[in-house]
């Protein structure tokens, strides 16, 4: 099922290609935005802190050519016994979303909804593949700082203000699953 979706998403993003030249800008040389995202990721993939590598690298089996950079923010073995949710769960997250300069994209603090202020609520599987993988692999109570280069994003394409081949830096705490399992529409 995971690998039908997968090439689905990968058919979308071929058939997408084309769109997203019109969307370029002339005056924008996105050659170098890519490089300059391709280095930063390489950059944090090479972090380390005594000796340790401070990011860990996620990837779907599904997917290994989408993967993310995650570094654990609280002690896992304080969650080790939550909930963790499956790609059709119903969650509760918040989240901050910046560029590789630290420039604010998006975030859940701004959102006020029925089920509590500052929550993005989503399946995982209906969010960029990055977002989604990186979410089942976390378990209720834990914090991340995600680093999703563009193959796990939003590839080749300008999504908002978000350029192609942009790199995404997230911030995600999980804080609650309130459905485990949601069926398929």
């Amino acid at each position: 099922m995971k690998t039908q979706q997968f090439l689905t998403l990968l058919l979308l993003s071929v058939a997408m290609t084309p769109m997203a030249s019109c969307l370029k800008d002339e005056d924008v040389d996105y050659n170098a935005w890519e490089q300059e995202n391709t280095r930063f990721v390489a950059e944090k993939a090479a972090l380390t802190e005594n000796g340790l590598p401070v990011y860990t690298r996620l990837a779907p089996t599904w997917a290994p050519e989408a993967f993310t950079l995650v570094k654990w923010e609280n002690d896992r073995t304080l969650t080790a016994n939550n909930l963790q949710p499956m790609d059709n769960s119903l969650v509760r997250v918040q989240y901050a979303l910046d560029d590789i300069y630290g420039n604010r994209l998006s975030d859940s603090y701004s959102a006020t909804a029925s089920y509590g202020d500052s929550i993005y609520q989503c399946r995982p599987n209906d969010n960029i593949v990055g977002f989604w993988h990186t979410l089942t692999e976390m378990r209720v109570g834990d914090e991340v700082t995600c680093i999703i280069p563009a193959v796990a994003g939003y590839g080749n394409v300008q999504n908002g203000s978000i350029p192609p081949y942009s790199t995404l830096v997230y911030k995600i705490k999980l804080v609650s699953i309130p459905r485990y399992e949601v069926p398929s529409n």
